[in-house]
């Protein structure tokens, strides 16, 4: 007589949950992918604003350059004229200017281009800076004028260099930017850029 086993429902139901399979990831993995991304977004955020800023400094520091450049050439117009004043006044080259004797300073100790008072100085209502027409620097037939503020010069006559016959003359000249503000009535201080040129002539 064969035997026969008899199983309860419980003692199945055991063995299905022994035997059920299970999944291949650990549950406390699920969420990496997420974080992960959100890594890589605040990275590509990062990038993003400091591009954003590198591209603003470049274009202020070309903007700075432009200015600077520009107050330059205004510098060196004023020196070149100015140069060609004295050189015409003293040495009978040709040259049209209104630049006159009265504007050639007497020697002064210590030189009056380094006067920076706000009461005889450059930037003051008694200066005796020479100041050069707008049209100098802004050639006719444009739209719009690039500088608002001409460039000014000083001629200075040098008393304690002497040579011989030779007469000497130091020639200052300032130049704005763009950016500069057209003189008031007081001569104030002008904001913005500002190139400082100086030069040295001697007459026989």
């Amino acid at each position: 007589m064969t035997g026969t086993r008899f199983f309860s429902a419980n003692a199945c139901r055991t063995a299905k949950k022994r035997h059920a399979p299970t999944s291949g990831f650990p549950r406390r993995q699920e969420g990496v992918v997420l974080v992960i991304a959100l890594i890589l977004l605040v990275l590509m955020s990062l990038l993003a604003v400091s591009s954003v800023r590198n591209a603003g400094s470049s274009e202020s520091v070309a903007g700075n350059v432009r200015t600077t450049e520009l107050a330059t050439q205004a510098a060196d117009i004023a020196l070149r004229h100015c140069e060609a004043s004295v050189l015409m006044l003293k040495g009978g080259t040709a040259y049209t200017t209104t630049f006159a004797n009265v504007n050639i300073l007497a020697a002064q100790d210590p030189p009056k281009w380094k006067d920076m008072s706000h009461e005889t100085g450059w930037d003051s209502s008694a200066s005796t800076a020479y100041p050069l027409l707008l049209a100098s620097v802004n050639p006719p037939g444009m739209t719009y004028d690039t500088y608002q503020r001409p460039p000014e010069c000083m001629v200075e006559k040098q008393a304690a260099v002497t040579t011989g016959t030779s007469t000497f003359y130091v020639v200052t000249a300032r130049g704005f930017g763009p950016e500069v503000a057209k003189a008031d009535a007081a001569r104030s201080r002008p904001a913005g850029s500002e190139v400082w040129l100086q030069s040295h002539i001697e007459i026989q």
